[in-house]
């Protein structure tokens, strides 16, 4: 399918210039992956620590998984809330290309629904009818979950890298399977895996060391301390060698847009690669979590500052994938500044509701193993 063939922007133009709906979608697209890190990573983790207990509640890798499934009790809402913007941003921007990828794997894309409803119920079957609640069992119910995550996130991989690339459109229209033959598709697919899961470790260490430092089960909080680093740790080399690789699989032209892009892609991609190394420096230097807790806050904020960066490194790829189509993305402005005020407000609005309800449980007064 010849690239000419990719349909026209919508008539009615934009609401606002091109470059804030630009900021605007990378800005919460990286809301979004701060809680889908917890939803995919921590599902996935609280499954390999429910499996490593033996399914035992009074198990340090089992109090592990309790505390990501209670995470993820609001984690994977705030993770779809938090999709919706980035999602509506795409296809102002993107929308010929867009709609065109999730109907040439429209099968995929609408079973994306079933799975992540059997995910959240699946997960919450396992806080409620498992190891949390009941002290034993529930393996099946957190592994579901953990399966289904992994899934959704491969669709979403998967229309990602057949909107980008309108060139093989008629391949994709073939099979929709085809994706998967993309050299870039495990190890993207990887990435967010390996780095939910870091992200979620992190969190849980930097929660253990927290409680520990305030004499709140120091034991079984410096138990989970440390097995959440060393996760954090290894995930984040296993992030690292992946994007290294994944760089490297790039198709040639993507990889000569990104090394001729200038200082607007370099000096971003630099930082993401330095600022992931300078994680592992420093979680490397940490034998006891809850003595280095200071680290423990410095990592965290750094990792998050590393996403930020990342989700601006993707979607400046995105940018060198469809520069061959740049023509065909003339955009026409008929600006709506109020509209678009009130869409701030609202933003601003839910985003100081979401801050306050991290305080609260932050600054909880419960008592327990559990208290936040």
């Amino acid at each position: 399918m010849p690239i000419d063939l990719v349909p026209a922007v919508d008539s009615a133009g934009l609401p606002g210039p091109a470059w804030l709906f630009h900021l605007l979608l990378v800005f919460t697209f990286f809301l979004h992956l701060l809680f889908l890190n917890l939803a995919l990573g921590g599902t996935l983790l609280a499954a390999v620590a429910h499996t490593k207990s033996g399914g035992r509640k009074d198990h340090p890798c089992g109090a592990l998984a309790r505390r990501l499934v209670t995470m993820n009790s609001f984690g994977i809402s705030l993770a779809i809330t938090t999709g919706v913007a980035p999602l509506l941003f795409i296809q102002v921007l993107y929308h010929q290309y867009f709609y065109t990828g999730t109907i040439l794997i429209g099968g995929a894309w609408f079973g994306l629904v079933g799975l992540l409803i059997a995910a959240y119920y699946a997960a919450y079957l396992y806080k409620l009818k498992g190891a949390p609640t009941t002290g034993t069992g529930g393996g099946g119910w957190i592994w579901s979950a953990a399966i289904a995550f992994l899934l959704i996130a491969a669709i979403h991989v998967s229309v990602h890298l057949v909107h980008v690339q309108p060139a093989k459109w008629a391949d994709f229209a073939e099979s929709g399977w085809r994706v998967l033959l993309d050299p870039t598709f495990a190890p993207r697919l990887l990435h967010f895996v390996f780095a939910g899961v870091g992200f979620s470790a992190l969190i849980s260490a930097w929660w253990a060391v927290r409680q520990a430092s305030r004499g709140i089960a120091v034991e079984l909080n410096s138990s989970i301390a440390a097995i959440a680093w060393k996760w954090a740790l290894w995930s984040t080399v296993a992030v690292v060698v992946d994007g290294v690789l994944l760089l490297m699989l790039l198709p040639r032209e993507v990889l000569l847009g990104l090394m001729q892009g200038g200082a607007a892609v370099h000096i971003p991609l630099t930082l993401g690669i330095l600022g992931a190394i300078g994680l592992l420096v420093m979680m490397a230097r940490v034998h006891d979590p809850v003595k280095a807790a200071s680290t423990v806050g410095g990592t965290l904020h750094g990792m998050i500052l590393v996403v930020a960066i990342m989700a601006l490194t993707r979607h400046e790829i995105r940018l060198v994938y469809l520069q061959p189509t740049k023509h065909l993305q003339s955009f026409t402005v008929a600006s709506q500044w109020f509209n678009f005020g009130l869409f701030v407000v609202v933003l601003l609005a839910c985003l100081g509701v979401v801050a306050f309800m991290v305080r609260r449980v932050l600054t909880s007064p419960a008592e327990g193993s559990d208290a936040a």
